[in-house]
């Protein structure tokens, strides 16, 4: 029997606010965007269990807009094999005066929201991250 792994990559990145407005008609700017290239690089778990827990924490949470993931979740993230890549954009404005470079004193409390979600992301079960294996396997 061949032996597999399962890995869930988390790829965080922070976005200037002034991006995370995204297009006129979104009436409310994104504090998160989560980034799954659209289903393709980790299993719905991981992207609803970090959906469903921030937006309990209050933040506005979009998906795959503005940003889909890019080449981190493209190539790493398979999840027929057990590989799960989930890109977490963070709007600056969150945690920054970005006029200033210095954080504000916000930032303790996204840092918290942060590991609290990295504690529910890893409680996933790991049925639910294993590879897919077809029926004649």
């Amino acid at each position: 029997e061949q032996a597999f792994g399962y890995a869930a990559l988390i790829d965080c990145h922070s976005m200037p606010s002034s991006v995370a407005r995204g297009r006129p008609e979104d009436c409310k700017r994104a504090d998160i965007v989560l980034g799954d290239r659209y289903g393709t690089s980790c299993d719905p778990a991981l992207i609803e269990t970090a959906e469903l827990e921030l937006r309990r924490r209050g933040y506005n949470v979009l998906r795959n807009k503005p940003y889909a993931g890019g080449f981190i979740t493209e190539h790493y993230g398979n999840p027929a094999m057990g590989w799960h890549a989930l890109q977490i954009e963070v709007n600056r404005a969150l945690y920054m005066d970005e006029r200033r470079f210095e954080l504000s004193s916000d930032f303790t409390q996204l840092s918290q929201d942060l590991v609290s979600l990295a504690d529910k992301l890893a409680a996933i079960p790991l049925e639910e991250l294993r590879p897919y294996r077809a029926a004649a396997e």
